[in-house]
């Protein structure tokens, strides 16, 4: 047990394994891609940086809470971190929201929103890569993956098959 302050506020530490669950046990909507309760912690978005004790933005879900810590979610800084990471997914994304069956119910639409992103300054992929329908219980569709690792880590450790991972770097995964 522990206190620690997240935007002026103060919020017990009880138990939770990061930051990030108690940013959100302290009501505060901090968003994320990679995170899920149930799966081990990628933290590969970085959506959810924040800055603790006026260091370097480290990533929520993966830094343990620790008693006395002064954190920080929102600072100029740390949005425009954020809306740096949307227009590098939005970049290598297909951009056709209003035809997209997501269209209102998509968490990546729903940040960039909320985060301000208007338009993106990177260039758009140029090629347009394929469906994989090869699988009768999964399409993948990379023109639409923003590689949070969510279906390798699923596929990994709840189906205990692991038969799906990220293949090249960079913008080439």
């Amino acid at each position: 047990m522990g206190m620690i302050i997240v935007d002026g506020q103060q919020v017990e530490i009880d138990g939770e394994k990061n930051l990030l669950e108690v940013i959100r046990k302290a009501g505060i909507d901090l968003p994320t891609f990679c995170y899920h309760s149930e799966l081990s912690v990628y933290g590969a978005c970085r959506m959810c940086l924040v800055e603790v004790d006026g260091g370097a933005p480290v990533a929520a879900c993966s830094t343990p809470p620790r008693d006395g810590m002064v954190v920080k979610t929102n600072t100029e800084r740390l949005r425009k971190l954020r809306r740096m990471i949307i227009e590098l997914l939005l970049a290598n994304h297909d951009r056709d929201c209003t035809t997209c069956e997501k269209n209102g119910n998509c968490r990546l639409q729903e940040i960039a929103l909320k985060l301000g992103v208007r338009e993106i300054r990177m260039g758009k992929r140029d090629t347009r890569l394929s469906k994989d329908m090869s699988s009768p219980a999964l399409v993948r569709d990379p023109n639409k993956c923003i590689l949070c690792g969510d279906c390798v880590r699923m596929c990994e450790e709840v189906q205990g098959v692991g038969v799906l991972d990220f293949a090249h770097r960079g913008s080439k995964a």
